[in-house]
């Protein structure tokens, strides 16, 4: 008995294909049931939140945010949305440097991140990042021409999801993607793709700064030029040379400082 002829068929140009297909059928199959865990890694949180500056907001499931004032009534405000393998505590010693230049902070951990409750996903970091602009509009008064919106790496989903909806002073995008799954395909291949900020921010009317590393391995540097340009106002690119995904930071401090201010200013 040929047991090859019975388990597969007769040879066929379809088998190939037939193979594909079924390579396709079971990677978007773990996309599909998995997709949280591949886009979210918290890290163990790297601050105590009943300290000063870190505050915790009272809900359905508590906030954990760090918050720093504007030194001055005129002075802008960064809702900060972080990068992925990180939360507030990590991020405090720049969080100072820039309220040191100006600033006033405030940057909110994502569910199942820090000491906020609850899992990371999609919906749930955008009802994070609502519930900060409320703090800052509602509770602290501050009026929402002056937040600037700062997204970096995932946080640019949750930050252009609130530029989108919400009146700010201007959206900040830092390595930001295409959408959640692009950055594991250059064209969309799964279904049920999140943070689509490619569709988003053609609806996006405030000034938009946009800055990336010119050797970003995670997020490809095209993928920041082309949120850039599909944004339909005010707008500026920063190329940071010889950043990677990680280092913008410490890379393009001078530029991105600058980039900050003349936002801030009102002069992209």
């Amino acid at each position: 008995m040929d047991w090859g002829r019975l388990l597969w068929g007769r040879p066929s140009w379809l088998r190939p294909v037939r193979s594909l297909a079924m390579v396709y059928l079971g990677v978007t199959a773990v996309v599909f049931l998995a997709g949280n865990q591949l886009i979210f890694q918290p890290p163990a949180a790297g601050y105590r939140p009943d300290s000063e500056p870190f505050v915790v907001l009272d809900g359905d499931r508590k906030l954990a945010c760090f918050f720093l004032p504007p030194a001055r009534e005129d002075a802008p405000l960064l809702l900060w949305s972080h990068g992925n393998a990180e939360d507030i505590g990590s991020l405090q010693p720049l969080l100072e440097r820039l309220h040191a230049r100006g600033f006033g902070i405030l940057a909110y951990d994502y569910p199942g991140y820090g000491a906020s409750e609850g899992s990371p996903a999609e919906r749930a970091c955008y009802e994070a990042i609502d519930r900060a602009w409320n703090f800052a509009t509602v509770e602290k008064g501050l009026s929402p021409e002056r937040i600037l919106v700062l997204g970096q790496s995932v946080g640019s989903g949750p930050a252009t999801w609130l530029a989108e909806r919400r009146e700010t002073g201007g959206l900040i995008l830092l390595s930001p993607f295409l959408s959640a799954y692009r950055t594991l395909t250059r064209i969309p291949l799964f279904p049920g793709d999140k943070f689509p900020n490619a569709a988003r921010i053609r609806s996006v009317d405030e000034p938009l700064l946009v800055a990336h590393g010119t050797r970003d391995g995670v997020v490809p540097f095209e993928q920041g030029r082309r949120i850039h340009d599909l944004h339909p106002g005010p707008k500026h690119f920063l190329a940071i040379e010889g950043a990677g995904h990680n280092d913008i930071w410490s890379r393009g401090w001078p530029e991105l400082v600058e980039g900050l201010e003349a936002i801030a200013r009102g002069e992209l």
